[in-house]
């Protein structure tokens, strides 16, 4: 099994660890929290042998293999910079990264660690429906475009109609739709379609200055793909898929819960397989068997393409966010 320690003891933190446990890949060994006594009461919880609060030290601790990160995203690349000097794999709650410049010195540190392996844990892509609508996506003769929905009503937003500045909602934290919930669908686009020629987006800024609302418009050679994203209301519009006479209709495009397919007869086809309890399982599973199989040819070959994926995905972000004017911190 794969030992590991965490970095956060958040919501996705717990997910994880019992998507983990679900998956009987992972040993969870250690747990890392900046206040001791927060890192001490999480390890309890989640009967951990051991509890850090000391970053270096809890990277050097005994047999520690992997790392899930799920701090502040504008914390992400210091701890993801240590962990892989530390030769310690990393899987990072999304956003890994805030910039293109950072995803590229993440790539030298891991040419300099060779042994060393690098995830973006984007758990839609990991889940069985995702994977029926590539296979059905793949059978149909023309593509004429796609409209994917991601909007959430984020407790963070009344903070700020109050005056406050929560973390994700403000520029110091590297915060807003597309970093939030833009990445995602981001991510399927990519995955589906491959890399637009040209992407565009249209923001509504909220009093932090972060974007609030957006609309992407990613343009392919033959069709557009658009993203609604959002993190101050929801949306329950289904995501939708434009084939020549079919369609592909997904009832969420980060959950997958309902996928149906309706042919050239117009006839409804169901695409559901397993839909996991906890819905990182599938991330869990496919991550540990890229680091249990570091000398298969074909499992090396899946993390070479989910790093060039991530790759293109936060270069295409970082044009968005550029086109609107929005400026982070850890931008130079």
């Amino acid at each position: 099994m794969i030992r590991y320690g965490t970095i956060g003891t958040n919501k996705i933190t717990n997910e994880f660890i019992e998507a983990a446990t679900i998956s009987r890949k992972w040993e969870l060994t250690a747990v890392y929290a900046d206040d001791a006594k927060d890192a001490q009461a999480f390890a309890d919880q989640q009967s951990a042998s051991t509890a850090f609060s000391d970053l270096n030290t809890f990277l050097q601790s005994d047999g520690l293999e992997a790392v899930f990160i799920a701090s502040s995203p504008i914390r992400h690349f210091e701890q993801i910079k240590r962990a892989i000097q530390a030769d310690k794999h990393v899987i990072v709650q999304p956003p890994a990264v805030t910039n293109p410049t950072e995803f590229a010195a993440i790539e030298q540190l891991l040419a300099d660690h060779p042994d060393v392996r690098f995830f973006e844990a984007v758990y839609p892509l990991h889940m069985p429906n995702f994977e029926n609508v590539a296979a059905t996506l793949a059978t149909m003769p023309a593509i004429q475009g796609a409209t994917f929905v991601a909007m959430r009503d984020l407790p963070g937003y009344d903070q700020v109609l109050a005056g406050q500045q929560p973390d994700g909602f403000t520029l110091a934290s590297a915060g807003g739709a597309l970093q939030i919930v833009g990445l995602y669908p981001l991510y399927a686009a990519l995955r589906l379609f491959g890399r637009p020629k040209k992407g565009s987006y249209f923001a509504t800024a909220i009093q932090t200055g972060v974007d609030g609302l957006g609309a992407i418009f990613l343009e392919y050679p033959k069709f557009d793909v658009t993203l609604h994203i959002g993190i101050t209301t929801d949306s329950f519009m289904p995501s939708e898929i434009y084939g020549l006479h079919e369609k592909i209709v997904i009832d969420n495009i980060t959950e997958l819960k309902l996928i149906n397919h309706y042919d050239v007869d117009k006839q409804n086809n169901l695409l559901n397989t397993i839909t996991y309890a906890n819905r990182l399982t599938g991330e869990a599973l496919a991550i540990g068997n890229v680091l249990e199989n570091l000398n298969d040819p074909e499992q090396q070959k899946q993390y070479a393409s989910w790093l060039q994926l991530a790759r293109d995905v936060h270069t295409t972000l970082f044009h968005l966010r550029s086109m609107v004017g929005i400026k982070f911190p850890t931008d130079r």
